[in-house]
C-alpha cells in the first residue's frame, strides 16, 4: 500500500517539474510569436510598424497570464499531494 502513495507522489512531484520546466518557454514564446506576427502584418499587409510593436506587448501580456495559470495549477497539485499546500 505504502509503494502505491510513493508512485503517486513521485507522479506528482514530476508533473510539478514538468510545469516549472515550461514556465521559461512560456515566458519566450509569447513575445517571439507577437514579434512574428507583427513583422508579417507589417512585411507582407503593408501595416505601420507599431502593429508589430503592439503584438509584441500582447504577446508579453498572454505569457505572463500563462505563467501565472501554470503556477496556480502547481500549487493546486501541490495541495491535492500534501492536503494542506506548501
Amino acid at each position: 500500500m505504502n509503494t502505491g502513495n510513493q508512485k503517486r507522489s513521485l507522479w506528482k512531484m514530476t508533473e510539478i517539474a514538468g510545469m516549472a520546466v515550461s514556465i521559461p518557454f512560456t515566458i519566450l514564446v509569447g513575445p517571439f510569436i507577437g514579434y512574428f506576427i507583427g513583422m508579417y502584418l507589417k512585411d507582407k499587409i503593408g501595416m505601420h510598424r507599431y502593429v508589430m510593436y503592439t503584438s509584441v506587448i500582447i504577446g508579453v501580456v498572454v505569457s505572463i497570464i500563462n505563467t501565472v495559470l501554470i503556477i496556480k495549477m502547481m500549487l493546486r497539485i501541490s495541495k491535492e499531494r500534501s492536503g494542506k499546500g506548501i
